[in-house]
Formats: C-alpha cells, sequence, structure tokens
C-alpha cells in the first residue's frame, strides 16, 4: 500500500461499505482486473464474507479475492450470485477468515430449473426487477423535478401555487414611462394556470411588451 500512489483506477480494498473502494491509484505493478466479475472480502472488520459485483476495471489488495465467472454471465446475473455469496457471511470474520482451501469448499444455494442446471433467466429477471422497485423512488423525483423546472423556468425561478394561481417571484424590468430618465422599476409578474403550458420566459416578454 506504501508504494501505491493517487491515480484514477479503483482500488478494492475488505471494507463493508461503498462496494469495497478505498481509493483511486495508479497501476504501478498491481495486476489490473476487467470489470464484470466478482470480488469478495476475505477478512476485515465487518467486511468478512461481503461479495460486490464489479462492473469497471480495478485492482485489489490483500485482502479481497476475485472471482471470475467461467461463463458469460450478466451483470444482474452476478449480482444474484455475489448477493447468495453474502448471505453467509455471518460464517467468516477476523478470527475466520476466507483462504485458498475453504474458499474452494465453500458451497451457496442458486435457484436451479428443472433438469438441476442454474436457473440463469429467474435471476436475471428478478434482478432487473428488484433494481427497478429501487430506481422508482428516483426517478420519479427527477421526473417531478423536470416537469418543475419545465414550468418554474428551472434555477431562474421558485414557484409556488396559491389556489388557482401558479406565482413566479420573477421580477421583469419594465421603462417607467412617467419617469423622464427612464429610469428602470421592477414589477412583480403573476400569470393565472391554464391548460396550455406556456413557457415562462415567452410569458414575459408578452408581459413587457403590453407594459411597454
Amino acid at each position: 500500500m506504501a508504494s501505491l500512489t493517487d491515480g484514477s483506477l479503483p482500488l478494492v480494498s475488505a471494507r463493508k461499505t461503498d462496494n469495497g473502494y478505498k481509493q483511486f491509484v495508479e497501476p504501478n505493478h498491481k495486476r489490473i482486473f476487467e470489470g464484470n466479475i466478482i470480488t469478495l472480502n476475505n477478512d476485515g472488520d465487518g467486511g468478512a464474507g461481503i461479495a460486490y459485483y464489479q462492473p469497471h476495471r480495478m485492482a485489489l489488495d490483500s485482502h479481497v479475492t476475485a472471482l471470475i465467472p467461467k461463463q458469460n454471465l450478466s451483470r444482474f446475473q452476478l449480482l444474484f450470485v455475489a448477493m447468495c455469496i453474502t448471505k453467509q457471511r455471518e460464517r467468516f470474520g477476523h478470527g475466520y477468515s476466507i483462504n485458498a482451501s475453504r474458499i474452494r469448499t465453500f458451497k451457496y444455494m442458486l435457484p436451479v430449473t428443472a433438469n438441476g442446471t442454474p436457473d440463469w433467466q429467474f435471476m436475471e429477471n428478478y434482478m432487473r426487477q428488484k433494481e427497478q422497485q429501487i430506481l422508482k423512488p428516483t426517478i420519479d423525483k427527477l421526473c417531478k423535478q423536470l416537469i418543475y423546472n419545465q414550468i418554474g423556468g428551472g434555477d431562474a425561478t421558485s414557484s409556488t401555487t396559491n389556489g388557482k394561481r401558479l406565482i413566479l417571484p420573477m421580477f421583469s424590468p419594465t421603462f417607467n414611462v412617467a419617469n423622464a430618465s427612464k429610469k428602470l422599476t421592477i414589477q412583480k409578474a403573476i400569470f393565472r394556470m391554464c391548460p396550455q403550458r406556456r413557457n415562462p420566459m415567452v410569458s414575459m416578454a408578452l408581459l413587457e411588451t403590453q407594459a411597454a
């Protein structure tokens, strides 16, 4: 670890959070692993036995084992396998770490088809469904934010609803005809809600034209 320098390559360690990422380093003389594999924490304080799916190329520290699939598996299938491995994490710790001999006898359960082979399609469908359930609240929040930005003009304004009105605290500069110096004054713009959506900037331009 002392010979590593900061860089852009993820270094995976036996952490129990952040997918095991410890820091970003230069390759130096460490072996580089390509993505779409599983990493398994050999030991660590609370991290022993945790398996992570790794999508990107990375380097590993000495407390992590790389599990490279012998056949082409998708991200969702590897996520399912990693979950099944992690379910047995209570067996391992500082006093009982994962080593080469123990990992060769390590067994975990997978769903199977009628002929006894792993049901990869079920694993794929299950993890896709779980991902959508986890992402749905975030997607809904982003959609609402996009709608808000479209109606309220984004960061330029902040809008609040008041009964049947949409009040935009955007101030439009208009010329005060009574002022001989043509000094700019400020006028607060209030628009009524209408079924047809209108760009706030267009509405402001119409208001300025009427005021002139």
